[in-house]
Formats: structure tokens, sequence, C-alpha cells
């Protein structure tokens, strides 16, 4: 039987772009099979696989955490601003599944990768430039927060310099100003990621079935080192009085992005240097390969492991709104405390993966998933009681949970990344990747909106809750914090079975798959459905909850 993969040369090239079955997958070893593989991906011209990745993630995390800090307590923007940040950053999240299928189907120069990535990066790059070089409106609201004695004559001085225009409006179009900029930048970032990702996809699909996935090992652990040193940062840095902070004297937030641009000039000289591509075949038609890869999206267990994500994306990120009430009221702890610990718990995560690789790529995953789940739970559910019952409040005994909250993450992450390894198609890598991180995005937006709904019959989010600190007001919170476990963990396990329990059985499930284009189609249209009505939810959350509530 002639093999279909090999073309005569007097044979035309064929009209149509098509994918690789699973009988075509040659570059894919199964177990047993070995190889010598690409190379060693810690030389020098391999080495930005790794490092490129990581930086990119780590920069659009730090970029989406500045609301409190900046908007809030300098900016001094109203809640209902929270629904406009939120909101942008989700329309922002979308580019990427644009950068991936552009980036499949149009190479520049002959290659699909690298191109993009080094545009991306100097459109960041400039965009950060443009942030670091807008001079800082003075804080609309001068916190007296500090302890401190020696901070007081600071202080004083700084209500007197108190800008005269501090009208609202105003300080609006400085938020929207800012939140322009930074969504700018989450875009481009999105762009490097999906590109980036594509290329360690493409990587890690030559090397041998037993360290298949060790790649994705390590660019979670570099993404855990980049975390620790960008919330040392934040956190660290704007600990003063001008941000709500403890201190008399710390960063402004210009200093904050002049540090993240020179991080991002160190990734796009990784690129450039430090990160090898092959050149690819020349350009494929939109339709062609948009056809090509609906033929992907009718495999019915990729359906399963999309569902798969939605919902576990959901049960592992989203936690009760009652936790940072907690910790601000009942357990006291200090920014500085908080900081710390979330520090060494990305520290944490990244020696423990570190040192696991192996045993987590080549592991059942599904065990995995759940005992981790399961060990989270059953911590936080322990120090979260002794903490709300009043047992015994202490912030360096609830420190723990930040660690144990950081390691569930990041092992859910990297099956996520191991998943795009074992299920793409060759020429579908960047594309495959983002499908996964839109579900995984989708996900956490919805069941983050859901937790508010669920949790505001108990009014949690209020501070009286916890000033008052009734016996009644612990058995409210209580319930809550208990409901959501619950809701974590049987959720979890009740979608468990649709992910694959190891690589070879994904593989066998891919080969064995059948075909159902109507279950295709109802799933892209409904997600569609929950992310424009994510979008237009978030932005009218603070609308909705008040008719909620009432």
């Amino acid at each position: 039987m002639k093999n279909p993969t090999i073309q005569n040369e007097n044979e035309e090239d064929p009209p149509e772009y098509e994918i690789n079955t699973p009988r075509k997958t040659s570059t894919l070893l199964t177990e047993g099979e070995e190889t010598e593989g690409p190379g060693n991906i810690f030389a020098f011209k391999n080495i930005g696989l790794i490092i490129v990745p990581a930086i990119a993630s780590s920069l659009t995390t730090i970029l989406m955490s500045m609301y409190y800090q900046f908007f809030i307590m300098y900016l001094g923007e109203s809640g209902n601003f929270q629904s406009i940040y939120f909101g942008f950053f989700a329309i922002a999240q979308l580019f990427v599944v644009f950068f991936a299928i552009l980036s499949d189907s149009v190479p520049i120069l002959g290659r699909r990768r690298k191109p993009y990535q080094i545009g991306a990066w100097i459109l960041f790059i400039l965009t950060l430039t443009t942030l670091v070089s807008i001079p800082l409106p003075k804080p609309r609201n001068i916190f007296n927060a500090t302890a401190n004695k020696s901070c007081k004559v600071l202080y004083q001085v700084d209500r007197l310099q108190q800008p005269v225009f501090r009208s609202q409006s105003k300080y609006v179009d400085y938020g929207i100003m800012y939140l322009a900029l930074i969504c700018g930048c989450v875009v481009f970032l999105n762009a490097v990621n999906a590109t980036a990702n594509g290329l360690v996809v493409e990587w890690s699909r030559k090397t041998s079935f037993k360290n298949r996935g060790k790649v994705q090992t390590y660019i979670v652990v570099l993404i855990c080192i980049f975390n620790g040193f960008n919330n040392a940062l934040l956190g660290f840095g704007l600990n003063w009085y001008k941000y709500a902070g403890e201190w008399c004297h710390g960063l402004v937030m210009t200093d904050i992005f002049a540090a993240l641009l020179v991080l991002g000039i160190i990734g796009f000289f990784a690129t450039v240097f430090t990160t090898s591509e092959d050149r690819k075949s020349s350009e494929i038609r939109i339709i062609s390969f948009l056809e090509s890869f609906w033929r992907i999206l009718k495999l019915t267990s990729l359906q399963k492991i999309l569902i798969f994500i939605f919902f576990a994306s959901g049960f592992q990120f989203v936690s009760s709104p009652a936790d940072n009430m907690i910790i601000e009221y009942w357990v006291k702890m200090e920014s500085v405390t908080k900081t710390a610990a979330s520090v060494i718990a990305e520290i944490a995560s990244a020696l423990l993966i570190g040192l696991f690789s192996s045993f987590i790529v080549n592991t059942n995953w599904r065990i995995l998933v759940m005992s981790s789940q399961g060990v989270f739970t059953a911590i936080n559910f322990t120090l979260t009681n002794l903490a709300i019952f009043n047992i015994f409040r202490n912030q360096y005994l609830y420190s723990p949970d930040d660690v144990f909250k950081e390691l569930n993450i990041s092992v859910y992450m990297i099956f996520l990344l191991i998943f795009a390894v074992e299920y793409t198609e060759e020429n579908f890598e960047a594309s495959f990747y983002s499908i996964l991180t839109l579900m995984l995005n989708t996900g956490m937006a919805v069941f983050n909106n859901l937790a508010v709904f669920i949790a505001s019959p108990f009014k949690v989010s209020e501070a009286t809750r916890y000033t008052q600190d009734t016996r009644k007001d612990q058995w409210y919170v209580g319930i809550q914090c208990f409901l959501f476990n619950l809701i974590n963990c049987v959720g979890l396990f009740c979608v468990i079975w649709l992910m694959p329990k190891s690589k070879a059985q994904c593989q066998s499930m891919k080969a064995k798959s059948s075909k159902s284009p109507d279950s295709a189609a109802i799933l892209i249209i409904l997600t569609a459905i929950i992310i424009i009505g994510n979008i237009i939810l978030t932005m009218e959350m603070p609308n909705i909850m008040k008719d909620w509530l009432s």
C-alpha cells in the first residue's frame, strides 16, 4: 500500500492543506521507541525555548495583578472601574488565538514562530517604554496607614501637596490611559506566548516517549522563579504609604514598569540569539488551514479534554471570596508576610517540580491531580477553620496555604502544556496551544463570576461580617468556605475521568477517537456565547450584584 505521507517527485502538491491523521503521525514516538532527539535543550542556541515562554507568562501575570495597589490605592478608581479592568483583559486574552492561527498558517521569511516573536517583543518594549516615560500623577488618596511614626512628617507633606483636581473624572482618564497601555502589553505578550509555546511543542514532539513533557516542567519551574521575583518586586517595592502600605519609602509604579521593561528586553534577546527554528514551508491558505483544523476539532476525545480543562480550571483556580477577607481581618496578615509567603510558595513549587519532573510526566495524571487537589483542600480547610472559629489566628501558621495552592496550580499547568504536545498535529502547534489556553481562561473567568454569586447570600465580602466577629458571623463564613471546598473537590472528581491518565492513553484515545461534527459545532458555539456573555457580565457586575442582593 502506498504510504500517504510520501509524495512522488512527478506528483503535484495537493490543492488543500491536510493534517496528519493518527496513522501518519510519525514524528511522535510511542512507548518503547527511543531517539536521540532534537538536541540539548540547555544548549545556548536552544535555551530560549524555555526562557521566552517563561518570561512572557510571568510578565502577563504581573501586569494583570496591578489592580489593587495601582488602580484602586494609588489612582483611587471606584469599584465600577473593576468591571472595566477585567473586561478589558478578557478581550485581550482572545488575541492569543488570532496570533496562533496567523503563526501556523503564514510564515515570514520561511519561519512561522521567530519573526512573530521578535515583532511582538518590539511592540511590547515600545508600549512599556511609553508607560515608563509618562509622568505619574500625584496619588488621589493619601493613606495614613503607617504604624511607623517616622512617616508622619512625610505623610503631612504629601497631604499639603495633594493635587487640586481630585475629581473622579480626571483620575478615570488616567486609569483608562494606563489600562489601555497595559492591555496593549498583554496583547503583545499573548503573541509571544502563542508562538513560543508553538515552537516548544514542535521541539517536544521530536523527543523520546519517556522524556516527552520534561521541557514543559522546565518552563513551569522558570515561570515560578520569575513569578517569585515579580511578587517580591510588586509586594515589597510598593509596600509604603502612598500605596496603602506599611513603610515610609518604596518604589513608584514607574520603577516597576522599568524593571519589567528590562525583563522584556532580556526576552527579546533570548528570542533573537538563543531560540532556534528550522525553515518552514510556504504560506498556507487560511481557509484550507481552518478546514483542516476543523477536522481536528471533530475528534470526540479532544472535545472531552476541552470540556475537562474548562471545568477543572474553575475547580482548581477559583477560591472563596472570603479567603482574602479572612487574611485581612482575622488572621491580620501583614503585607510583608503575605509577599514573603507568595515568594516562598513560588520557589518551593519550582524546587519540587524540578526535582520530580520525570515522575510528574510519567505517572498516572488523574491520581496526581486529584491527590494534589485533595492535599491542598485538606490544608486550606484546616487552616481556614482554625482562623474562622478563632481557635488559632496566626499569620505565620496560615502562610503554608499559599505554598500548597501554588504547587496545586503549577501541577495542573504542566498537564495543560503536555496535552498540547500529545494531542496536536504537525503545523497546528500554536493554534492547539491557544485553544487550550482559551478554555483555561474562559473557565477561570466564568467560575470567578459564579463564585461571586454563590458567596453573595452569605455576605462574606462585607467588612462588618469580620469586624463584629460574632459566632453567627463565623458560622456564615465557615459554611460558605466549606461549600466552596466541597464544590471544588466533588466537581473535579466528576470531570477527572475526561482527562487522559497518561501519555500512552492520550495517544490511544486520539487514534481510536470517533468524529462528531455536531458536538464540535455545539462546543464552539457554546464557548463563543460563554466568552461574549462573560465579558458583558464582567463589565456589568456591579449593577447585577446590586439587583441580586436586593
